[in-house]
C-alpha cells in the first residue's frame, strides 16, 4: 500500500473505524429496483449467498483472497472516492498505521502509483524504497512491514475503483507470474462487482433517501 493525504490535509487524528461504514440492505431487492439486477460472480471468494450483494461481505473475503495468494498476514482494502483513496477494511495493522493512512493522495506511495498507473505495484523494500516519503515510510516500518503489493481494483474500462494491499514482515524477492495473474483478475472481478453496487444498490439507496425526503417535505 503506501500513500497519504498531503502534510496539510493529513488524516484526521480519530478516523471513523472503517468498518462502521453502513451498509444498505443485503436482502434481496424489489424485483423493479436496479439491485435486482444479479451482481457479477466472484468465483474464488469465500461468500455465502446473502454476502454476494453486501459490499463489506464482499471486500473482506477479496482482502482474504489477496493475502491468501501473496502469503501475508497484513493488509488493508481501500476505495476510490473524489481523487483519493479511502480505507475501508484492514487486517493486522495498527491504529497509528489505520488513522495515518485513512486517506490518501499524492503520488508518493505504491497504492497511489497503482491507481494511476493502474497496474499491480509491489515494493520489494519499504526501508530502501524511493516511492514514499520519510513519514510514510516510518508510519508503514512501525507497523510491522517490510514490503507491500498492492492490487488495483478495476471496472471495465480499467478505471481503479479501490485497492487492495498486503504488507509482509520481511522484505519480498517478488512474486511468480501465475501469482500475478491471480491477482489481477481477482482486481479486475472485484472492480467490476464494485462497479455494479455503485449503480444497483448504491443507486437504488439514494433515490430511496430522495423519495422519503419529497415525502417528508
Amino acid at each position: 500500500m503506501g500513500g497519504h493525504a498531503p502534510r496539510s490535509g493529513r488524516a484526521p487524528r480519530d478516523p471513523s473505524p472503517p468498518d462502521r461504514t453502513p451498509e444498505p440492505d443485503a436482502a434481496r431487492p424489489p424485483s423493479g429496483s436496479r439491485s435486482a439486477q444479479e451482481p457479477p460472480p466472484l468465483p474464488g471468494l469465500r461468500l455465502d449467498p446473502a454476502g454476494h450483494r453486501n459490499q463489506g461481505a464482499v471486500l473482506s473475503a477479496a482482502l482474504r483472497r489477496v493475502l491468501d495468494i501473496t502469503q501475508a498476514g497484513m493488509g488493508n482494502v481501500q476505495l476510490a472516492e473524489g481523487g483519493r483513496l479511502r480505507m475501508e477494511k484492514h487486517v493486522g495493522l495498527s491504529r497509528d498505521f489505520t488513522g495515518f493512512f485513512a486517506f490518501v493522495e499524492g503520488p508518493t506511495t505504491s497504492c497511489a502509483q497503482a491507481a494511476e498507473t493502474r497496474r499491480q505495484v509491489t515494493v520489494r523494500d519499504v526501508a530502501t524504497a524511493e516511492v514514499f516519503d520519510e513519514d510514510s515510510r516510518r508510519t508503514i516500518l512501525l507497523a510491522g512491514s517490510r514490503a507491500c503489493h498492492s492490487v488495483p481494483l478495476v471496472n471495465r474500462a480499467g478505471v481503479p475503483l479501490g485497492m487492495i494491499s498486503s504488507h509482509h514482515e520481511r522484505p519480498l524477492v517478488g512474486f511468480t507470474r501465475a501469482q500475478l495473474d491471480v491477482l489481477e483478475s481477482t482486481g479486475a472481478m472485484v472492480g467490476r462487482w464494485l462497479s455494479w453496487h455503485r449503480h444497483t444498490v448504491v443507486r437504488d439507496a439514494l433515490a430511496h433517501l430522495h423519495t422519503h425526503a419529497r415525502t417528508l417535505g
